[in-house]
């Protein structure tokens, strides 16, 4: 029974020492109950009438009637002789003294444990066992039978010491056989075993209170105790790993990782980008290195299983990450696949989970009915804005517009053409849309895997497979996972060698996208026959209606015929990774691995011949001479082949030390060498009139050089068939080190150096390489004498400094140029520029500080760390102005420097234990960025407004959020600006001067504050758990009226905001509403200002209910046969709870875009 006292401080003193009082007094009599009880069941009464029984089968026995677990070797077991007893209502002491009478054997009592042990031996036979001696292994596991790392074994009574390595193993040499080893390890109980030559496998039981969730770290190159790290680690266990159910494994540590943070999509377009403890560089690869099974993964992230993966630790600082020089700068996430244990029996695993989505919210955007854009067309109309385009005959324009049109030359009547108006009123385009282009999205997950072990040979095998039916009708993601992990130990446990092989294959198809040009268009009628509509970049109606003659292909379009899948892209993944570990002495291992990865990709995209675009071009480059047609690409698919490869060779020879010294010095040490050679290359090529049968084209007919002439306006163009080949070559190559020192458990410092080299730094031999270091200190205050704070049994301070680093792999130090498709004037081929020779180019440094602080309360009811930090990025690469007279006068090149800080809270804690439990984790992080320098400036405040992340004002954050300060609107609803102080409508001069000091800055577009809060609910096999996240101080820009481009929309005028209907119509209105008048002719740069006006910027700030899970678990079922199962359902995306801004926007999604549906799942996960 365990016994859990939450309280907390605060009111007078004096009532507080009554509560304690009265605290004491509880817990002496729940200890005596407690002592009662357990006198009780010590005289329970046994019956057994047992005739030549296996001892082990009358202890099981006489545990089911006492409730005492044995605790005893097997091996002595097999020496024993058959029991044979007949008692009545005996004693426990009566029944084991019977049982033991005739055995090598004799027990002792204890704690609800009877021990088993051999019978002493005599004087003499103890005379003779001290001049003999016995060297001992073991491996020392948790209750899960996962090996415990660095778990103290000493020789009781002696200063002898060790600690077990990264599998739980140990090894003590010259003991003697009468020893008794002592065995600790934190959070914990105690166990005193005596000493065997093979003591096997021990298990160590929790200790009163919760253990600490994770008590191992792990940096990719060695595995070490938490109490014994200096850095800032986040650890995400198996559990919080599978709590969600994405088949990505980043979307699975959102919301639940402390320090990490996905971008909201409004900066990164559809796809998040995560960041670690901020940024740390600005043009830079900013995504944090990905470590899978001790090597960097140079693969596709959604190529790995979550499935498969046992744990995931984060490292934030310079200790933690700098041993990864030089791609550490972002921070590192270490993964760590599932594998087998020693001596475990077979184990089966079988994991399902279903998951099914909301269509989009295709009504989620506010933007003009049917009826509004007509109204608003028929105005621009009536002013000539369309004028432009009945110039000729293939500039695309809406229905409305073309039967406005047709009225004004007398086609049709006036009441033709009022009919076919009210007509296109009563539609919406989104009724077809959610009917024929989206779905609900289903996702499938199934996974199997075994595992388990020998003394000396462990392992695990998985096979995955994954199907999601996205939401367009044409998409789908099918994925195929293999892996085969193995690890054999050999000449007792002196050489281990381990290999594990990863075979993953994907099958992704895709559509093209269907973007109407009006909101009243039809895809089909009422039979569901297709229909023609006007294509965005395509032509009139009425000129396709009629062109050629009809000796052209058909050169309409038709969106519900375009709905099948144009894009097949394949990938394969192999990756297999061997490693050798040979004990040289005690304490001193030498390892060797190698890993090789191969990916091959394919995403060719097949246009049909019966597609629309496959139609158009061949229309496109035809001529008709007396009646004849002459098609330069003929009648047939054309073919977008675009494949890659990325392959990638990694060796690694290393030193391990780990030695503890008199039982107060403990040292742990790694020294090594790396070598990567990491290449890839990409060709794309565009196949004309390909057959798939005979896998032919036209290509070699058409010259790319020529420009053929268009079937329409006189135009003409060149029809590009040159395959185009990009590759790179990274050859990397790093000597590393470090080195860890631990004083009584209690002082511990560490120290870190490695030297990376590469080849795309030149010319200086000193920039070739870079030196990266970090120094770590830490204090367990808790095992001091003076410690004497019973209510806070940990506490560790923490501090780090340290350098990482980062590099831009698309600049280089020499030339590099990229071929075009023209020749010059005298048939030579051309090339552009990409990067300029830079014998100065060098690594990007990040200098970093941190402090931290690791606690626990007594009990672990409260845990939790308090991390504060400081990240100085120096020799970022950045725009630099070259002399003009080089040709080039810009560059990338080193010249910025960015500063981050911030403050990483992560605290847990224990509510209620019990029958009804109660668990809350809470995340809290403040980050901030600012550049400090950047040499090239913006031209204009527009260019400011509109895309400061080019190049990035110094003194602000890099996600910077500006705009033009409004004054309001005039009488005329004319939006009035500020010039020099002074209310101004110069738009011109507005935004084209550069002054900063004349604009408004509203902040950064990334959170400064973000985290969750989650809550577990416990109740007999059920468990509830719902995650809320939050993020505040941050801004974004919405869409204004046209999206962002003056009268531009209303040419294809299918999203237009409804904030339309808002706009200035008459006197008055100036103090209603901030959306300008609409007047024709309208001016660009009013727009521009309208655009980028305060008006337009909102808070970002929201709290969110990011998911909900709910599981019934089941262990050891005897009917069913299984070990353990669970069965669950997972709900996310449920809602935002609270937003600030009034417009219901989501601020994580742009506002032309639609935010993720919800999402709702069940799962199944068994163990045989």
């Amino acid at each position: 029974m365990n016994l859990n006292l939450h309280y907390k401080y605060g009111g007078n003193r004096h009532a507080l020492h009554k509560f304690l009082l009265v605290m004491k007094l509880i817990v002496l009599l729940i200890t005596t109950a407690i002592l009662q009880v357990s006198a009780s069941t010590y005289a329970q009464k046994i019956t057994l009438n047992k005739t030549n029984m296996p001892l082990e089968k009358v202890m099981k026995e006489i545990r089911q009637q006492s409730g005492y677990d044995f605790f005893y070797d097997l091996k002595l077991i097999k020496n024993t002789n058959p029991v044979s007893i007949n008692v009545k209502d005996a004693s426990l002491e009566e029944v084991l003294d019977k049982c033991f009478v005739n055995q090598p054997l004799t027990y002792k009592i204890g704690d609800k444990v009877v021990m088993i042990k051999e019978k002493e031996k005599g004087f003499f036979e103890n005379m003779i066992a001290r001049f003999q001696a016995i060297d001992i292994t073991g491996k020392i596991v948790d209750e899960n039978s996962q090996p415990l790392i660095g778990a103290s074994v000493k020789i009781k009574g002696t200063d002898r010491v060790t600690r077990t390595n990264e599998k739980g193993e140990f090894l003590l040499s010259n003991v003697d056989k009468n020893a008794v080893l002592v065995i600790s390890y934190l959070g914990y109980q105690d166990k005193e075993i005596k000493v065997l030559k093979e003591l096997g496998t021990i298990a160590l039981s929790i200790s009163t209170g919760k253990l600490d969730e994770v008590n191992v770290v792990s940096t990719g190159y060695q595995t070490l105790p938490k109490e014994r790290a200096t850095g800032s680690f986040t650890i995400v266990d198996d559990k919080t790993i599978n709590r969600g159910v994405g088949t990505n494994i980043l979307d699975r540590l959102e919301g639940v990782t402390s320090g990490l943070l996905l971008y909201p999509r409004n900066l990164t377009g559809n796809s998040s980008k995560v960041t670690i403890h901020g940024r740390s560089t600005l043009f830079a690869n900013a995504a944090p290195l990905i470590v899978l099974n001790g090597f960097p993964y140079d693969g596709t992230i959604d190529q790995i299983n979550p499935a498969d993966i046992e744990s995931i630790n984060v490292l934030k600082d310079a200790a933690a990450a700098s041993i990864w020089g030089t791609r550490s700068g972002n921070g590192v996430i270490v993964i760590t696949t599932k594998s087998g244990r020693k001596n475990q029996k077979l184990t089966v695993g079988i994991n399902s989970t279903l998951t099914i989505s909301d269509k989009p919210d295709l009504y989620y955007i506010p933007q003009l009915s049917s009826v509004e854009t007509i109204d608003l067309e028929q105005f621009l109309f009536a002013k000539g804005f369309y004028n432009s385009r009945f110039n000729n005959a293939y500039n695309p324009v809406s229905p409305a517009v073309e039967i406005f049109n047709q009225r004004k030359n007398g086609i049709i009547t006036a009441a033709d053409s009022a009919s076919k108006i009210d007509a296109l009123k009563g539609y919406d385009v989104r009724k077809d849309i959610e009917k024929y282009v989206y779905r609900n999205k289903v996702q499938q997950q199934y996974q199997v895997n075994i595992s388990g072990g020998t003394d000396n040979h462990t392992y695990y095998l998985s096979g995955g497979f994954d199907r999601n039916l996205e939401s367009k009708v044409s998409d789908r993601y099918d994925r195929i996972t293999l892996n085969a992990s193995n690890d054999y130990s050999m000449f007792k446990n002196k050489l281990s060698v381990n290999t594990d092989i990863n075979y993953v294959s994907s099958t992704s198809k895709a559509g093209q996208t269907y973007s109407p040009f009006s909101p009243y268009e039809r895809m089909a009628d009422e039979n569901g026959n297709s229909l023609p509509t006007v294509f965005r970049s395509g032509f009139r109606m009425s000129y396709v209606d009629t062109v050629g003659n009809g000796k052209l292909l058909d050169w309409h379009y038709r969106p519900k015929d375009e709905l099948a899948p144009t894009v097949i892209a394949k990938l394969n993944q192999y990756r297999i990774k061997a490693g050798v570990d040979y004990k040289i002495i005690d304490g001193l291992i030498v390892s060797a691995n190698y890993q090789y990865l191969a990916e091959n990709s394919e995403r060719p995209s097949n246009l049909k011949a019966t597609s629309y675009l496959a139609r158009s071009t061949v229309n496109q480059y035809s001529t008709i001479s007396n009646g004849v047609v002459n098609r330069v690409i003929p009648i047939g698919d054309i073919l977008g082949q675009n494949t890659g490869t990325n392959y990638s060779k990694i060796l690694r020879t290393q030193l391990n030390f780990n030695k503890l010294v008199s039982g107060d010095h403990e040292i742990n040490a790694i020294l090594g060498y790396e070598a990567s050679d990491n290449r890839t290359t990409n060709v794309t090529q565009t196949l004309y009139g390909y057959n798939s049968e005979n896998m032919t084209s036209v290509n070699g007919t058409i010259n790319p050089q020529f420009n053929y002439p268009f079937y329409y306006g006189g135009l003409s163009g060149m029809i590009d068939t040159t395959p185009i080949l990009v590759g790179a070559i990274a050859i990397n190559q790093s000597y590393y080190g470090n080195f860890s020192y631990t004083y009584k458990g209690k002082y511990i410092a560490s120290g870190s150096a490695r030297r990376d080299e590469s080849n795309i730094f030149g010319v200086k031999t000193n920039q070739k390489g870079v030196p990266l270091w970090s120094a770590g200190l830490a204090w367990n205050v808790d095992k001091e004498s003076f410690y004497s704070f019973d209510w806070l049994p940990k506490l560790k301070t923490r501090a780090t400094f340290g350098y990482n680093g980062n590099v831009d792999r698309s600049v280089s130090a020499y030339l590099t140029a990229r071929l075009t498709q023209l020749n010059n004037i005298y048939g030579d081929p051309t090339a552009e520029i990409q990067n300029p020779p830079n014998p100065s180019l060098r690594w990007e440094k990040v200098k970093t500080w941190n402090f931290g602080i690791d606690f626990s309360s007594k009990n672990n009811i409260i845990t939790g760390s308090l991390d504060f930090y400081q990240k100085n990025a120096n020799d970022l690469i950045g725009n630099l102005i070259n002399a003009p007279q080089t040709g080039v006068s810009q560059f990338r090149g080193n010249g910025a420097d960015l500063q981050t800080k911030g403050i990483d809270v992560l605290i847990r804690s224990d509510n209620l234990i019990g029958k009804l439990s109660w668990n809350t984790t809470v995340l809290y992080n403040y980050n901030t960025d600012k550049v400090t320098k950047y040499e090239v400036k913006q031209s204009t405040n527009l260019q400011t407004v509109s895309n400061n992340t080019t190049n990035p004002l110094e003194g602000y954050p890099y996600y910077s959020i500006f705009s033009f300060p409004t004054a309001g609107l005039d009488a005329t609803g004319a939006p009035q600006g500020y010039l020099n102080g002074k209310i101004s409508k110069d738009y011109t001069t507005i935004t084209s001067v550069f002054d900063p000091s004349q604009l408004k800055f509203h902040g950064s577009a990334s959170p400064k504050h973000y985290g969750s809060v989650i809550n577990t609910f416990g109740f007999e096999n059920f468990e509830l758990s719902f995650n809320l996240t939050y993020k505040f101080g941050y801004f974004f820009r919405r869409e204004n009226v046209f999206g962002g481009s003056s009268y531009g929309s209303a040419l294809s005028p299918a999203y237009i905001f409804a904030d339309y209907n808002k706009r200035w119509q008459k006197p008055g209105d100036e103090f209603t509403t901030n959306t300008p008048a609409l007047v024709y002719p309208n001016s660009a740069v009013r727009t521009d200002f309208n655009t980028y006006s305060e008006n337009l910027v909102e808070k970002g700030d929201h709290l969110r209910l990011q998911d909900i899970r709910l599981s019934y678990y089941l262990k050891n079922n005897s009917l069913l046969k299984f070990k353990s199962a669970s069965i669950f359902l997972y709900a996310r995306n449920v809602g935002i709870l609270w937003r600030a801004n009034k417009l219901n926007i989501d601020p994580d999604f742009r506002t032309n875009a639609i935010p993720a549906p919800f999402t709702g799942s069940v799962g199944l996960n068994l163990n045989f």
